[in-house]
């Protein structure tokens, strides 16, 4: 689909922005990263501090445009980046489990609850920042005609198994996705 994109200001003007030649229109509405340090010294702390850094639906069939509107019938991918810093990440191992979960806003849709993940992400300990990022893919049949709001958790665990989990816990939530049967092209 080579659809414009744009989101609106209160006063309806087109307001997009360009990122690496293509428009953003997808950002993260709200996120965190929760570390042991941030209970003792808030954040940021230069301890061990934890921040969710994006969270995009993007569009495959697309060339990975980032969209908050996609057909029922497509695959779409929420690229979800999160980094760790301070002076405790080379100490830091064990693994990320992170999950995406949908809810419905409009009474209609039908993908609800956890709809890509677990996935059990390595951590490699190494002077900080640590970086990390994980693409869940979200195939048809998954997707139903609705608007939702997507949210992706990511929790730390000591041995990669989702039931023994540590006090490191994040978020993510995406602005609105629209999903429809069809879009119409304007050309």
């Amino acid at each position: 689909m080579n659809r414009r994109r744009y989101w609106w200001s209160a006063r309806k003007r087109p307001c997009g922005n360009s990122v690496e030649g293509k428009e953003k229109i997808m950002a993260i509405q709200s996120g965190s990263l929760q570390t042991p340090a941030t209970d003792a010294l808030g954040s940021p702390n230069a301890i061990l501090d934890g921040k969710v850094t994006g969270m995009d639906v993007l569009d495959p069939t697309e060339n990975n445009e980032k969209t908050s509107l996609l057909e029922v019938d497509d695959e779409f991918d929420v690229l979800l980046t999160w980094e760790l810093d301070g002076v405790a990440t080379p100490v830091v191992g064990g693994y990320w489990i992170v999950s995406l979960y949908s809810d419905d806003m409009d009474g209609v849709g039908q993908m609800t609850g956890l709809i890509a993940g677990p996935a059990i992400i390595p951590i490699v300990a190494t002077p900080p920042p640590l970086v990390f990022q994980y693409t869940f893919q979200v195939p048809p049949p998954t997707p139903q005609v609705g608007l939702y709001k997507l949210t992706a958790t990511i929790n730390h665990s000591p041995t990669g198994d989702p039931n023994q989990l540590t006090e490191m816990f994040g978020f993510a939530e995406a602005t609105p996705v629209n999903i429809r049967l069809t879009v119409v092209e304007a050309n």
